[in-house]
């Protein structure tokens, strides 16, 4: 009885060994892991740094429309962004998701944060984004419509007593100087 019990320890002991060294093992994966993402996003900042001076030959700061979709017909510009895990097929398209701030013009900044934002493929929560985005969209025109058709009930109202007359939706009015022909919705 003695020795099943030694025995039993000595397992317990083993065991306690190997799920400490599991542990340890599996929190310098994870350290070596998260240092190898921020190695590699600092790559993908310098290869996005070099292919923006690409665009931008004249040393201005920013790049143009004109600036992009000219080298963006380049295969080396188009395998250099695929080497980023970016698929541009649209110009105009990739052009406006990088200027956020709608200028006209994409600055480094705005280039370098766009191209680590959209590269790679969709995840699971960028699509979820885009549909509680859209639905929020949908409920808010909804709601506004609501209002407004609301307020136009109103302003038809008011219409009607100042002038005295009755205005259905088929009713249409003359403008003041009897040129177009206005519908009373």
């Amino acid at each position: 009885s003695v020795i099943v019990y030694i025995i039993i320890i000595t397992r317990f002991q083993v065991t306690g060994v190997f799920c400490q060294s599991a542990i340890d093992s599996a929190q310098n994966d994870h350290a070596t892991v998260v240092q190898s993402i921020l190695a590699n996003k600092e790559m993908h900042i310098q290869k996005i740094r070099k292919l923006f001076s690409r665009f931008d030959e004249q040393e201005t700061g920013v790049i143009t429309f004109a600036m992009l979709e000219e080298k963006l017909d380049s295969s080396e510009v188009r395998e250099y962004f695929e080497t980023l895990g970016l698929d541009v097929w649209d110009a105009w398209t990739f052009f406006k998701l990088l200027d956020l701030d709608a200028g006209g013009a994409i600055s480094i900044e705005e280039f370098l944060m766009g191209c680590l934002r959209l590269r790679g493929p969709a995840r699971a929560i960028d699509v979820e984004k885009i549909i509680y985005d859209q639905s929020w969209l949908l409920r808010s025109q909804g709601k506004f419509h609501t209002y407004m058709e609301a307020e136009m009930v109103n302003v038809i109202q008011h219409l009607q007593l100042l002038t005295g007359m009755h205005l259905t939706k088929s009713d249409s009015l003359k403008s003041p100087d009897n040129s177009q022909e206005l519908s009373a919705w």
